[in-house]
C-alpha cells in the first residue's frame, strides 16, 4: 500500500518544521510570524486530499510556506492601503494641516452624562410609550411600523410619542440652559 500525498506531506512537514520556521523566521525577522506561517502550511496540508504524486514533499511544502507567506504580505498591503484611503477620505484638512474631527474627551462625557440623564427621564414614561419611543426615535422603525409591530392605531402612536417628547424636553431644558 502506498501512501497518500496527504501523508507523505504531513511526514515531511514534521520532519522539516523546525528548519521550515527558521527559514521564515530568517526571512520575516519574526519568530512568531514564522511560527503563523508553519501553522497555517500545517493546516492547508492537513486538509489536503488530493491524490498528486508529489516528487519532492520538502520543496513543495517550501513552496506552499511561501505561497503562505506572499498572502500574509499581500492581505497586510491592502489593509495598509484601504486604512490610508480611508484616512485620505476621512480627514478635515485646516490651511493644509491635518485635523481631527473625533469628540474630545469632554464632548464623549458630556454626551454620555446626557444620554443618560435622557434614559432616566424615559424610564419614568410607561412602560408603552418608552417602547414606542425607543423603537420610532432609536432603532429607527417608522411610525406605521410601530403600530403595525404593537398592534395598536398610527394615531395611538403619535399620541404617545407626544406624550414621550414633551416629557423629555420638560425633564432636559433645565440642563440645556435658556433657548433664543
Amino acid at each position: 500500500m502506498t501512501p497518500t500525498s496527504q501523508t507523505v506531506l504531513l511526514e515531511a512537514y514534521f520532519e522539516k518544521r523546525i528548519l521550515l520556521v527558521r527559514y521564515f523566521t530568517r526571512l520575516t525577522g519574526d519568530a512568531a510570524q514564522a511560527e503563523d506561517i508553519a501553522q497555517d502550511l500545517y493546516l492547508k496540508v492537513a486538509a489536503t486530499h488530493t491524490e498528486l504524486e508529489v516528487a519532492d514533499p520538502v520543496a513543495f511544502l517550501f513552496r506552499m510556506a511561501h505561497n503562505i507567506h506572499l498572502n500574509q504580505l499581500r492581505s497586510l498591503n491592502n489593509r495598509r492601503n484601504r486604512d490610508t484611503a480611508w484616512h485620505v477620505v476621512s480627514q478635515q484638512r485646516v490651511g493644509g494641516e491635518s485635523v481631527d474631527d473625533s469628540p474630545s474627551a469632554e464632548e464623549l462625557t458630556n454626551g454620555r452624562q446626557q444620554m443618560a440623564l435622557l434614559t432616566r427621564a424615559l424610564e419614568e414614561l410607561p412602560e408603552k410609550t418608552q417602547a414606542i419611543f425607543r423603537l420610532h426615535k432609536l432603532d429607527g422603525v417608522s411610525q406605521a411600523e410601530v403600530a403595525t409591530r404593537l398592534a395598536i392605531s398610527l394615531s395611538s402612536v403619535e399620541k404617545h410619542l407626544s406624550i414621550a417628547l414633551k416629557h423629555l424636553v420638560a425633564r432636559l431644558r433645565p440642563l440645556a440652559g435658556p433657548g433664543p
